[in-house]
């Protein structure tokens, strides 16, 4: 009787540990959303750098954002390779609310091309479709003023 019993326990065990894992693999499509397009979301081009917001996360359980830009430049520039972004004051705004970036990482993927990310903590209210604005005021050590203006989608987040 003590061997079935300790049997019973160990294939509940098993079946609670399939369970965990299978809600674990589908839970990245109940915590996170992307909206990535070809042509991006927007793209602004001032003194020859181009910077694009190709598109978007809604990571960490709805808390993050997360950017994914392009930037390229029609001459070669050379960055620091100490450097630890390639914009100077990059600022987001979701809904005329200013939101703390967090992080920015990048690398060059071309002669004159960089791709990135950088993530951004989202306050708790959103309304609905907010209007999210990303502005810097430097690239590559070049001044000027990049602003990119999108939607997010409320079903993805």
């Amino acid at each position: 009787m003590r061997n079935l019993s300790k049997n019973t326990m160990q294939f509940s065990g098993g079946v609670a540990l399939l369970i965990c894992l299978l809600i674990g693999f589908a839970s990245p499509t109940l915590t996170s959303a992307e909206s990535m397009s070809n042509q991006g979301l927007g793209s602004a081009e001032v003194n020859g750098i181009k910077l694009t917001i190709n598109g978007y996360s809604i990571v960490n359980h709805g808390q993050n954002i997360r950017l994914y830009y392009t930037i390229h430049s029609k001459s070669d520039i050379q960055v620091n390779p100490n450097a630890k972004s390639l914009m100077a004051s990059p600022h987001i705004w979701v809904a005329h609310t200013l939101v703390r970036e967090t992080s920015d990482t990048f690398k060059k993927v071309g002669k004159n091309e960089y791709k990135g990310t950088i993530e951004a903590q989202l306050h708790q209210y959103r309304p609905e479709k907010p209007h999210v604005t990303f502005k810097t005021d430097g690239i590559f050590n070049q001044n000027g003023e990049w602003a990119i203006d999108f939607i997010l989608n409320n079903a993805e987040y």
